[in-house]
């Protein structure tokens, strides 16, 4: 970062509780990096990536950052070993003395916060650790059963009363935060959005691999698991099959995950699995993005998914359910379909769960593949306008100096 260098850096402890494939691992790595230089001085914590996964370390050491990993921190919840992690948490706040905490994932942002209140509680008002906490999105739904979805409300609202600022990704993640779910006060959250390098998927192939000719190749990304919800997919392309049109078609599901060898079992039960391919976790992502028509979410809950930046910025035409901050992505809606799927500004939105309107949506671009050009070049420039890593480290630059100055 280009500014003066102070005699004493504001030191920042940053922790997420995995480097498993997603934004969050992207964000906290490429911060901690863009953070460690000039007035800064950035210290990464992360726990254990878990089974099928998909492991980001990679990415540490292309940027030259060396996450310190706590054995105990992990993605499911067990006391002891949450205490424990806990403890090591502690251990590093007494070693580096950060003068700002920020945390990403829900649990790390519950340990993380916990840490630093234990010693903000015994100290003076000036020198308490200012507490920061990521939102990429939220368990409020669709992840647990009503009792734990209730208890982790309860749990975030306490905490968010000990937090200095609250980051939303979006405009309709704020609007979950404040008043759906009423964790915190408007006064204390911050909207920032995503910010990443976009120009691997800008570059264009001297041959253009995903043109008009032959099955149009569609690409759904992420983790198998539950609330991604691919089910929707694989049943849009068994309507596709009944109308004999799925030969039309291939669909890449790129990712691993618990519900791997279940989805892959029903893509055979529903005798879709000739035009369905598994690929697994990919690193040559740009390129695959590239080979592409187009590229389907159908998540039943959402932050703002960085899958759906990717494409655009790569300049596919994306298909998603109006989630979380999907809407924030696409923008206004401008036209709708007979059949159920709506025509935002720069996508294409169904409803959660309408497998009719996926497979509506699905032939419309097969059809129109070649007259898609302006939703793609509005969908391009807004990504790399409004997800840009300059604006994201401009943005958190000020919002670190407010809290140091206070």
């Amino acid at each position: 970062m280009k500014t003066a260098v102070r005699e004493k850096p504001i030191r920042i402890l940053r922790i997420i509780a995995r480097l498993n494939i997603g934004g969050p691992a992207i964000q906290a790595l490429t911060l901690t990096r863009m953070f460690s230089e000039g007035p800064y001085q950035t210290l990464l914590l992360c726990g254990r990536v878990g089974p099928h996964e998909g492991d980001m370390t990679y990415l540490a050491d292309s940027k030259g950052v060396e996450p310190l990993m706590l054995s105990a921190l992990a993605k499911d919840i067990s006391i002891a070993q949450d205490a424990i992690s806990l403890v090591q948490v502690r251990e590093t706040i007494r070693k580096f003395n950060p003068h700002i905490i920020h945390t990403h994932t829900a649990k790390a942002g519950t340990i993380g916060r916990l840490g630093g209140m234990s010693f903000n509680f015994m100290r003076r008002p000036r020198l308490r650790i200012k507490l920061v906490h990521t939102f990429h999105g939220h368990v409020f739904h669709d992840y647990f059963s009503p009792f734990k979805t209730r208890f982790f409300i309860e749990i975030e609202r306490l905490l968010a009363r000990f937090t200095d600022r609250i980051i939303v990704i979006s405009p309709s993640q704020k609007e979950d935060i404040c008043n759906t779910y009423r964790i915190a006060s408007p006064s204390k959250v911050r909207v920032v959005p995503l910010g990443f390098d976009l120009s691997p998927y800008t570059a264009q192939p001297e041959i253009n691999e995903s043109d008009n000719q032959g099955p149009c190749r569609i690409g759904i990304i992420g983790r198998l698991t539950s609330v991604k919800n691919h089910r929707l997919l694989l049943e849009a392309a068994r309507d596709l099959k009944s109308q004999g049109k799925d030969h039309y078609f291939r669909f890449l599901v790129i990712g691993d995950g618990e519900l791997a060898w279940e989805l892959k079992r029903y893509a055979l039960k529903l005798e879709v699995d000739n035009v369905v391919r598994f690929l697994g976790w990919r690193k040559d992502m740009p390129s695959l993005y590239r080979s592409l028509n187009a590229v389907v979410l159908t998540s039943l809950n959402e932050g703002t998914p960085v899958a759906l930046i990717e494409a655009m910025a790569a300049g596919k035409p994306v298909i998603a359910t109006d989630v979380g901050g999907v809407k924030d992505l696409l923008g206004a809606v401008e036209a709708s379909a007979g059949n159920g799927y709506r025509f935002a500004r720069r996508g294409i939105l169904i409803s959660s769960g309408d497998r009719e309107s996926l497979a509506g949506a699905l032939l419309y671009v097969l059809e129109n593949r070649a007259s898609l050009n302006l939703m793609t070049e509005r969908a391009r420039s807004f990504s790399l306008r409004q997800y840009a890593l300059e604006r994201l480290v401009k943005d958190l630059d000020s919002l670190y100096r407010e809290l140091t100055r206070s």
